[in-house]
């Protein structure tokens, strides 16, 4: 695949993260109505944020999220909704790094049909999610991207995205207990290797 075929198709993906995001962060009603406008993204409204702070925050993230998907080493973005600071429902996006060629118009359509398909059901899955416990102003989100640690040697390349945090991810053998899959799958692109899934935290016995 060449580099410009590469960074078409990343563009094409980043771009639809960002308007998953936006519609997420809309639909749970996370800000109000009034920060979103309507647009139009793949022959469908769709909503987006005209609010400057919140813009920014994504596209940070997302800046940074478009270098490690071009070096492949984006395995997951993760939009966690947090009620008064535990997460309430995480909304995955999970890549794989096949190469698949969107600038093939075939490819390309089914993409598109396929990203259309899944936000014309996301409404109606996410009505079987609970609204996130607590005031407004206590319900809050973060982003995550989950990448190996040699991803930011890849990112110390590019002075703009030098001061982005890394963590180190504890990871547990104990299955997630306070977690359940709430819904199936939302989309899974076949064209480009894309699975997006919810799960809804529950909360355990033992915080009860």
């Amino acid at each position: 695949m060449s580099s410009l075929t590469k960074n078409l198709e990343n563009d094409a993906i980043i771009e639809m993260v960002e308007i998953y995001i936006n519609t997420i962060l809309y639909k749970r009603k996370l800000f109000p109505e009034a920060v979103f406008r309507v647009r139009k993204a793949y022959n469908i409204p769709i909503y987006v944020s005209i609010y400057d702070a919140l813009n920014k925050h994504i596209a940070s993230t997302l800046q940074t999220a478009r270098e490690l998907k071009r070096a492949g080493k984006l395995h997951r973005l993760v939009l966690a909704i947090l009620a008064d600071g535990q997460p309430s429902e995480t909304y995955t996006f999970q890549f794989d790094h096949q190469g698949f060629a969107l600038e093939n118009d075939d490819n390309m359509i089914h993409f598109e049909e396929e990203v259309r398909k899944s936000l014309l059901s996301l409404d109606a899955r996410m009505k079987d999610l609970p609204t996130p416990d607590g005031e407004r102003e206590n319900v809050t989100f973060k982003m995550y991207l989950q990448c190996p640690e040699s991803a930011h040697v890849q990112i110390a390349a590019h002075p703009r995205l030098s001061s982005f945090p890394f963590v180190k991810e504890n990871i547990s053998s104990q299955p997630l207990e306070e977690s359940k899959v709430q819904l199936l799958p939302l989309v899974h692109t076949k064209h480009t290797g894309i699975d997006i899934f919810v799960e809804e935290h529950i909360a355990s016995v033992l915080d009860k």
